[in-house]
């Protein structure tokens, strides 16, 4: 799907507000965790300005994802119940307690 320039900055800053919201984490954590002035921050959540790659890689590592997770579209028609869930729940984890799993996972699959 194609994208116009300003729908991919309301994309971002939505999806930045989600996440944060998901996670407890205000704006002004959200700049201490990936080291953004909370101005530039500001500007991205205004749709004012466009992130740089290495920006928003900053911002996703805040928050817990991946840019793979961060423009996967919600398409989970694939999946079962359960696999749902288990997305669910993990996108609520911090990063601590989703390092914490996938040790545990690691460790099952020996």
């Amino acid at each position: 799907m194609r994208y116009s320039y300003l729908q991919v900055e309301k994309y971002i800053a939505d999806k930045i507000t989600s996440l944060c919201e998901k996670r407890d984490i205000s704006k002004y954590r959200l700049s201490q965790l990936s080291g953004i002035s909370q101005s530039s921050l500001g500007r991205i959540m205004a749709q004012e300005n466009l992130p740089s790659l290495v920006t928003l890689e900053k911002i996703c590592a805040a928050l817990g994802v991946t840019l793979s997770q961060f423009f996967q579209e919600g398409n989970s028609e694939n999946l079962t119940e359960e696999q749902k869930e288990i997305l669910r729940i993990w996108n609520d984890l911090n990063t601590n307690e989703q390092e914490t799993v996938m040790s545990m996972l690691r460790g099952l699959r020996k």
